[in-house]
C-alpha cells in the first residue's frame, strides 16, 4: 500500500482494545474470573474457583476445592481435591481435570468436554 505525501491515516480505537475484559478476584477462599478473554495461570492453594464468561484459557496450579464454570468457549485445566464439586454449564466448555478422588460432577449444556487427565 502506498500512501501519498500529505495523506492522513485513520486508525480506529478498536484495534487497541484489550483482549481481556472483566475481573479476576483472588480472595482467601474463592477465585472469581468473569468477563472474556483472560489467559492466565493462577495458584489455587485450596480455594474454590468460579469462572463465568467466554473465551478464557485458565490453568490453576496446586489443588482447588471445586470448580463452577459457566458461559461459552472456555478452556480450564485444574487439579481438584478428592470429593470436590465440578459444575460445568454452558456451551463449548473444555475442562481438563486431575484428582486423587472422584469429583461430584454436574454437567449441563451443549458441546462441552470434561476429561480426566492421568499423570
Amino acid at each position: 500500500m502506498l500512501i501519498s505525501p500529505g495523506a492522513s491515516i485513520v486508525v480506529t480505537a478498536l484495534a487497541f482494545l484489550p483482549t481481556q475484559i472483566g475481573a479476576v478476584d483472588i480472595g482467601p477462599e474463592l477465585i472469581e474470573v468473569a468477563g472474556m478473554g483472560h489467559i492466565r495461570t493462577i495458584p489455587c492453594e485450596g480455594r474454590r474457583v468460579e469462572v463465568e464468561g467466554t473465551g478464557h484459557a485458565l490453568t490453576f496450579t496446586g489443588v482447588c476445592s471445586g470448580l463452577e464454570l459457566s458461559g461459552a468457549n472456555n478452556f480450564v485445566t485444574i487439579t481438584l481435591s478428592p470429593n470436590a464439586v465440578l459444575d460445568v454449564s454452558g456451551s463449548g466448555q473444555a475442562v481438563r481435570w486431575r484428582s486423587s478422588g472422584e469429583p461430584r460432577q454436574s454437567l449441563s449444556g451443549a458441546n462441552n468436554s470434561v476429561v480426566r487427565v492421568r499423570d
